[in-house]
This record gives structure tokens, C-alpha cells and sequence, in this order.
């Protein structure tokens, strides 16, 4: 039975204030007459306070709420939920009370709505202030509090967490947003899907799907990758383009780096054959002379494994640094013609390779320009 509530209001009406302004004294020049203007606005200001909170309270009709409750009462009774409970909050609209925010919460907790029935039998204790009559108000509370025991074990919770949130970070549960107080904390939520969203500046969105049932406690946790990151992932799967471009190397082909790689390791051993050849005629320089008849060299010297060295150095720098320049004109021709077409149905480039044998060195090229 809906509840009608009397507060204690009464029909007091607002009296203006009586001003008598005083004959001038000596001194006290138009003081108390500006005190009369003031007090005149000051009242004028309580009048319209007093009318704006009277418009913004909701229109109560006890008589109406009374016989919505009734009418869904008696559908409830029948079995038909789907047309008593709406005339449950009709009545509620008209005229709050205990006992129909009650049966509102049973309503709720018929269509699985458990989270939500809890808030209402809550919410139903602090209607239950304005009873009239105790027996009456401790009727309700226990009821309520009976309903909130049995609910709570049953009524699930959901923690969401936002690993290292970032700033302006907003969390939406089910499209509505949550302070930054809650997130960590698990909150009663009604059982089914539910869909979380949470969003920063200059981060991704990131939004997931949870269906949660009675008694569950589930946690779902969030990170915001920054924008970036997501575009710099995107492009490296997408870079290696084509199998004989290097990375990196702009439409150059893969072979024309390994030549030129190539050609550059020929030439520094060429360089360092030089190197030996010169020291080889060093110390033959300095342990030799020619003399008539021939040519001496000082005793305990062996002159012919230097000059053995000299002849090997000569020949491996002259073959190794041909062919490292052959491999690095290989290499030129493949980065300055890396724009041009290939010709279809036939592969292109050219990889030199280089040699050694006892004699000398050198480099072969093998492929297609």
C-alpha cells in the first residue's frame, strides 16, 4: 500500500519585514533609509528562492499514487509483471514511499536486474523515514533488510582496472561513465553483458565484452596503447614489401647491398696484403744489398721466405682488389638502376663472388641486368 507522507511545512506565509526610517539625527546622514532599500531587496530575494524550490519539487498527487498502486498491485497478483510493474514506478513518480519502492525492487529482481534491486531495497530504508506510524516503519525495515541480506551473496561485482592509466583517462561502463574513484573497486552489477570502454588523449580505445553471472566477482583489466604505437605497428607489418628489397633500402635490391658488402671486405684485404707486400720489402731491404756478382744478405736471414711473401702479397692485392672493385661497380649499377623496370617474367641482378687460389684472387659475376 503506497505510503502518503506529511511533512511538516505547514501553511506559514512569508511576512515582509517593517521598515520605519527615523527622523535625521545629527551624524547619522541617509543610512537607515539605504537599510530600507536593503531590507526591502533582501526580502524580495527570500520570496523568489522560496517560490524557485517549490517549482523544482516534483508534483506529488497521493490520491493517484494511491490508485496506481492499487491497480498494480492487483496485476502483480495475476502474474502480470509487465503491466503492473511500470504503474509501480508511475506511482513512485507521484508520491515516494517505502512500501512501493518495495515492490519496485521486487520487480527488478524478477527480471534478473539484481544489482539493481539491491540499490532500490536500499533505497527503500531511507523512503522508510517518512512512514507515518512505527509499527508500520519497522514492518518495512524489515522487510528491506531482509531482502538486502538474501540479495547480497547472489548480486555479482565487477573491478575494472586500468593498467598504468594515463591522463584525461575515461572509463565507461555500459555507456556510463565511472570516476576515476572506482576503477579497482568491485561494484555491484546486474548478471549479463555488460560492455566496458575506456579512452585517453592520444591513446587507442579500448573496449571489451564481459557477461558476468550471480556471485561472480570477475576483474577486467584495460591498457591504452598510445595512437603511435598502433601506426608504428601497422607500418612494420607492412615493410618487407617485396622479398629482394633490403629494409630500409628504398626499392634497392637485396643483392646490390650483398655486392657492395662484398666488394668492400675484397678491397680492405687487399689493402692488407699491401700492407704485408711493403714489410716483406722492408726487411729485404734491410737485410740485402747487391754486390757485384749477385746480391748479399746478412747470416741468419731468410730472405727467400720474405721474398716469398712479397710475390704472394703482390698477387693477392692486385686480385682481391680487382675483384673487390668489380663488386662494387656490381653494387653501384644495382643502387642507381633500383628505379628502372624489371623486365616481367624474368629475374634481375647480379652477385659477384669472389676467389682465391694459391696463384691470385678474383671475383666472378653471376645473374641478369
Amino acid at each position: 500500500m503506497a505510503e502518503t507522507t506529511t511533512r511538516p511545512l505547514g501553511k506559514g506565509h512569508l511576512e515582509a519585514p517593517r521598515f520605519q526610517i527615523a527622523g535625521t539625527r545629527r551624524g547619522a546622514g541617509r543610512a537607515p533609509g539605504r537599510r530600507a532599500v536593503v531590507g526591502l531587496a533582501s526580502a524580495a530575494a527570500v520570496l523568489l528562492c522560496g517560490a524557485a524550490a517549490r517549482a523544482q519539487e516534483p508534483a506529488r498527487d497521493p490520491v493517484a499514487a494511491e490508485a496506481l498502486f492499487k491497480a498494480a498491485r492487483a496485476l502483480v497478483d495475476k502474474g502480470d509483471y509487465a503491466a503492473g510493474c511500470p504503474k509501480f514506478e508511475a506511482s513512485l513518480a507521484l508520491n515516494p514511499s517505502a512500501s512501493t519502492m518495495i515492490n519496485i525492487a521486487r520487480c527488478h529482481e524478477r527480471e534478473g536486474k539484481l544489482a539493481t534491486a539491491w540499490h532500490d531495497y536500499n533505497r527503500a530504508l531511507v523512503l522508510n523515514r517518512e512512514t507515518a506510524g512505527e509499527q508500520r516503519k519497522r514492518s518495512l525495515e524489515q522487510i528491506a533488510q531482509k531482502e538486502i541480506a538474501a540479495l547480497e551473496p547472489r548480486v555479482p561485482k565487477l573491478r575494472i582496472v586500468v593498467e598504468g592509466a594515463p591522463a584525461g583517462v575515461e572509463v565507461q561502463r555500459d555507456g556510463t561513465a565511472l570516476p576515476a574513484a572506482a576503477l579497482g573497486e568491485p561494484l555491484p552489477i546486474d548478471p549479463g553483458p555488460h560492455e566496458i570502454r575506456a579512452s585517453a588523449p592520444g591513446h587507442e580505445t579500448e573496449t571489451r565484452a564481459i557477461t558476468i553471472a550471480e556471485g561472480q566477482t570477475e576483474t577486467v583489466e584495460l591498457t591504452l596503447r598510445p595512437a603511435a604505437a598502433a601506426g608504428a605497428g601497422a607500418g612494420a607489418a607492412a615493410a618487407p614489401a617485396k622479398a629482394d628489397e633490403a629494409p630500409g633500402g628504398g626499392g634497392v635490391p637485396t643483392w646490390a647491398w650483398v655486392s657492395g658488402a662484398a666488394g668492400i671486405a675484397l678491397v680492405g684485404a687487399s689493402v692488407g696484403f699491401l700492407i704485408d707486400d711493403l714489410s716483406a720489402i722492408g726487411a729485404l731491404r734491410d737485410n740485402c744489398r747487391d754486390v757485384p756478382g749477385g746480391t748479399y744478405c746478412n747470416p741468419g736471414y731468410d730472405f727467400a721466405a720474405d721474398n716469398a711473401r712479397k710475390n704472394r702479397d703482390v698477387a693477392l692485392f692486385a686480385g682481391l682488389g680487382g675483384a673487390g672493385l668489380v663488386a662494387l661497380g656490381v653494387a653501384v649499377y644495382g643502387i642507381v638502376g633500383a628505379g628502372g623496370e624489371k623486365e616481367p617474367g624474368r629475374a634481375q641482378g647480379a652477385v659477384a663472388l669472389p676467389w682465391i687460389a694459391p696463384s691470385g684472387a678474383g671475383a666472378s659475376i653471376s645473374g641478369s641486368f
